[in-house]
This record gives C-alpha cells, sequence and structure tokens, in this order.
C-alpha cells in the first residue's frame, strides 16, 4: 500500500511539472513569438564610450562647448617673422630661416629687416650662421602705405666685397622682406631708390622679388 501512495505521489509531481511546462510555453508563445516582444533600452555609461585612440581622435568638440574668446580682452600671442641668414652645409652655402618672435610694436616687415640687419644671434653664429650684409647697415626707416612699403637703409649696406657678396646680401633682403609682407616693396639707400648696387653695378629690379636679381 505505501508502494502505491509514493506512486501516485510521483505522478502527481509529473503531472504538474507538465502543466507548468505548458504555461511557459503558452506565454512564451504568446510574448516571444508573436512580433510585440522588444528588447529593452540600455544605457550604456559614457565611461564605455572612446576607449581606443583612434575614437579619441576622430572626436568631434560642440562648438558650443568652446570657450568665447573676451574680444575686449587683447591677445598674448604674438606673430612670429621670418629671416634669411647663410651657413655652412656639405661643404655649401645654403640659406638659414629664422623663425624669431615679434615682441615688438613695429610690424612684422620692419622688425624682420632690423633683425636682419643686426645679423644673426650668437648662438644662430655657434650653429654656423652668418650675414653677408656688412654690420655698420643702419635701418633709417621703413615707411609702409596700404599700397607698398619703402624700406631706407645707410650707404654701407652696398660697400663692395665682389657681385657674389652683393647678389647674396640681396638675396638675404628679398626673401626676408617678401616672406614677411604680401606688399610690393621698394628698396632705397639714403633716400634715394636703388637701381645699381655696388661698384660692379649689380642691377636690381624694383620692387623686391624672385626676378630681381635676374640678368
Amino acid at each position: 500500500m505505501g508502494r502505491r501512495r509514493k506512486k501516485n505521489h510521483n505522478g502527481l509531481r509529473n503531472l504538474g511539472i507538465i502543466s507548468l511546462a505548458v504555461v511557459v510555453g503558452v506565454y512564451a508563445k504568446l510574448n516571444f513569438f508573436n512580433g510585440d516582444f522588444q528588447m529593452p533600452n540600455i544605457n550604456i555609461p559614457a565611461l564605455f564610450h572612446q576607449t581606443s585612440n583612434e575614437s579619441r581622435i576622430t572626436e568631434e568638440v560642440i562648438p558650443d562647448e568652446l570657450p568665447i574668446p573676451d574680444i575686449n580682452k587683447p591677445s598674448t600671442e604674438k606673430p612670429m617673422v621670418k629671416v634669411f641668414f647663410i651657413r655652412q652645409a656639405d661643404g655649401k652655402e645654403v640659406y638659414k630661416i629664422l623663425k624669431k618672435e615679434n615682441n615688438s610694436n613695429k610690424s612684422n616687415v620692419e622688425y624682420a629687416v632690423k633683425t636682419l640687419l643686426a645679423g644673426p644671434s650668437r648662438y644662430a653664429k655657434k650653429k654656423g650662421a652668418y650675414s653677408e650684409i656688412p654690420a655698420s647697415t643702419k635701418l633709417i626707416s621703413v615707411k609702409e602705405t596700404p599700397t607698398k612699403i619703402i624700406i631706407n637703409v645707410s650707404e654701407t649696406f652696398e660697400n663692395d666685397n665682389g657681385a657674389d657678396s652683393l647678389y647674396k646680401r640681396m638675396y638675404q633682403l628679398i626673401k626676408t622682406v617678401n616672406s614677411n609682407t604680401d606688399k610690393p616693396a621698394y628698396l632705397e639707400i639714403n633716400g634715394h631708390l636703388v637701381e645699381t648696387l655696388g661698384g660692379d653695378g649689380l642691377m636690381i629690379k624694383q620692387p623686391l622679388n624672385g626676378s630681381s636679381l635676374d640678368d
């Protein structure tokens, strides 16, 4: 008799399991396979975004997040000028560009020409830089108008050390001027427009540009 009760108990338990499975199956069919089931929205924390170097590089900055410049506060950034000197490299003379911050109240072209006439710094000299422009040359004035620039230097600029030296100093001046202004620039010596330079009569075409020294 004990065996029969145990058998009936097992049968009821199996029946309950089967009934539960049927209920689960019906629920799944109604909810998962009828097209109404949707995956829940998952918010990924910002910590997991932009994890690779590539993603950080391509990250865009929203304009509204950029600091708004104060138009009433003057900029502390100083413009850079380019000045051309000469140095030896592999047995040849090459033109060395010196980049210098314009910390004066002068225009870029005036500050650059003044720096050029002053010659290379002590540090630049140690690096082999020199200038063909006589050290005694003085900058008399730089007159700038909306349409042109007139650079007036002392007569020692044309102290004759040969045609080669005259050519190099003019090239230094032309490259320096053209690198610091887009306006046409003219060279004067003691207030007179230069047509020829030095005893050898180096022809100068004005305004100063890449073809000024062409024969």
